[in-house]
């Protein structure tokens, strides 16, 4: 019964606010206060991968068990005869770390022993983030050619509503496990993300001079469940899981095409599209993946524009009335001009709505040709504007 309240308290905020949204374009927003700045860790490659998460880990232990516990108990909430579902995190999930390719096994398998929290409870919380994300990323490019890559990261979709504080439960939880971590192998900085502490994967990242990545999650009747199942029964595990995909990519890459060109080929367990940048002029691109192919590449300058947006839905159609973010952010980005290509007015643009909305909880900025990357928590408020629920 949970769930059907959540899903009618979610349509009634929805159909409540409906007539009185607006569409901003801010400019007011940048910097953000000190305290809304992410804070930054270390991941060392040349450890062993069973002690790589080790520090971070133990850090955020409680932010990690407190997520996982929600995740049961919500599943339980919807009808106590999804038992079995949770049963089978401990008894299949498991063995599942031993059949992903090195070192993500063993990485899981030391957060799992720095927690104490059961390794198929560590694996679920790897796994559903390929499935779960909102997203709104942009590359742009300025009039001198340089190159600037954001994206807002919303979650927490349908898991849960917050009747008195009319917000997102799994959004909340998830926003004290937001860290930089800076990934580095031979005392150098090999590459930087944007993540959730204790997760392996990538879902935003930059490697400093080479390119920047964002991934936003691709909407299909045959999405990232049939992926998940078809590797965890040993059906198809010839194939990518997206987010990994990505950190390969960070770290194997030595350029822009090539991250490209593996990013476009690659056989993965869910749709999605992958938002990348370059350091140089005219490199940015939107490829649109189905799971053995990809269905359109756009490359930055394609309608003669000189930025690139990608939220939910395939560029090339109209988004649907009841999530149009893309719409108002082209606005926007056109309002600002190609002369304010800046961390400053990708931010202003990040933190106005609906591009900012309920499920948003980070806004990271990145520039491939320098490495710089900044992240942010964001708070949609309604005591400010009018919030969207997505």
């Amino acid at each position: 019964m949970e769930i059907c309240r959540t899903i009618f308290a979610f349509f009634l905020v929805v159909f409540s606010i409906q007539g009185i949204l607006g569409e901003q374009c801010l400019s007011d927003q940048w910097p953000p206060k000190p305290d809304r700045v992410v804070p930054t860790h270390v991941v060392n490659l040349d450890l062993p991968p069973t002690e790589r998460w080790k520090e971070v880990a133990t850090v955020y232990k409680p932010a990690i068990i407190d997520l996982v516990d929600y995740i049961k108990k919500f599943v339980l909430s919807i009808s106590p005869e999804l038992q079995f579902l949770v049963s089978l995190v401990d008894t299949k999930l498991p063995a599942m770390a031993d059949t992903l390719p090195a070192p993500y096994g063993d990485e899981m398998k030391g957060i799992s022993q720095a927690t104490g929290v059961p390794l198929g409870e560590i694996v679920l919380y790897n796994i559903f983030y390929e499935i779960f994300t909102l997203c709104t990323s942009i590359v742009a490019q300025d009039q001198n050619g340089n190159i600037l890559h954001g994206r807002n990261l919303d979650f927490g979709l349908l898991l849960g509503w917050d009747m008195l504080n009319n917000t997102w439960t799994l959004s909340e939880k998830l926003r004290p496990l937001i860290t930089q971590v800076n990934f580095i192998q031979n005392g150098q900085v090999l590459f930087k993300t944007t993540s959730f502490a204790g997760y392996i994967g990538v879902i935003t990242g930059i490697r400093p001079g080479v390119f920047s990545i964002s991934m936003n999650e691709r909407y299909g009747l045959k999405g990232g469940y049939i992926g998940l199942i078809e590797w965890i029964f040993n059906i198809n595990r010839n194939q990518s899981f997206v987010t990994f995909a990505m950190r390969d990519m960070l770290t194997k890459a030595e350029s822009y095409d090539q991250a490209v060109k593996y990013l476009t080929e690659v056989k993965l367990t869910a749709p999605c599209y992958y938002i990348l940048a370059g350091p140089k002029s005219g490199q940015g691109v939107i490829i649109t993946r189905s799971r053995n192919g990809s269905d359109d590449v756009k490359p930055l300058g394609k309608d003669n524009r000189w930025f690139l947006i990608e939220t939910n839905y395939d560029n090339w159609k109209k988004p649907p009335f009841f999530d149009d973010r893309v719409t108002p952010c082209i606005k926007c980005m056109e309002a600002k001009g190609k002369n304010e290509v800046t961390f400053q007015s990708l931010f202003n643009v990040f933190s106005s709505r609906p591009m900012l909305n309920k499920l948003t909880v980070y806004t990271a900025l990145m520039e491939p040709a320098t490495g710089r990357l900044e992240s942010y928590w964001q708070y949609c408020r309604d005591e400010e504007a009018p919030c969207a629920p997505w």
